[in-house]
């Protein structure tokens, strides 16, 4: 059966699925993969508006490193490792906080989907509560980005 489906509609759904595999399963790896490509899917029609590039400029600048090392060493080493394995040259193994890593991407998404259209996935509330009463330390600098 076809249905019609918008690029926003599937990233939003992605990030909702993304946040309830974080919160009721706690399977980081794939909450990484969907929150990533809602992120990009929605960063993509912000440009240089999005959390990515903002942040990646930022980095770049106070660290004086050019914005690809940041982009893809830093910011997008987690998502690209799990999402490809380049003629064998990455490494079969990475250590990695999945947890922080899934935080990272599902806050992204959502600031971005804010930024897009001051909406709020229907998970999204609920992200955001867990983050007030688990990461406390975190809550205070995602609610700066609303």
């Amino acid at each position: 059966m076809d249905c019609f489906l918008s690029k926003i509609d599937a990233a939003v759904d992605q990030l909702d699925w993304s946040i309830r595999l974080f919160l009721d399963h706690h399977a980081f790896v794939p909450a990484i993969t969907l929150a990533g490509a809602a992120e990009e899917i929605i960063g993509e029609i912000l440009r240089d508006q999005s959390v990515f590039s903002l942040v990646k400029k930022k980095l770049a600048a106070d660290l004086a490193f050019p914005e690809k090392v940041i982009s893809q060493m830093h910011m997008n080493r987690a998502r690209n490792w799990l999402k490809h394995w380049k003629e064998m040259e990455d490494e079969e193994t990475i250590s990695v906080d999945l947890e922080g890593e899934a935080i990272q991407y599902i806050v992204r998404a959502l600031i971005n989907l804010i930024l897009h259209d001051r909406s709020l996935p229907s998970e999204g509330p609920r992200f955001f509560e867990w983050l007030a009463i688990n990461r406390k330390d975190l809550y205070a600098h995602a609610g700066r980005g609303l």
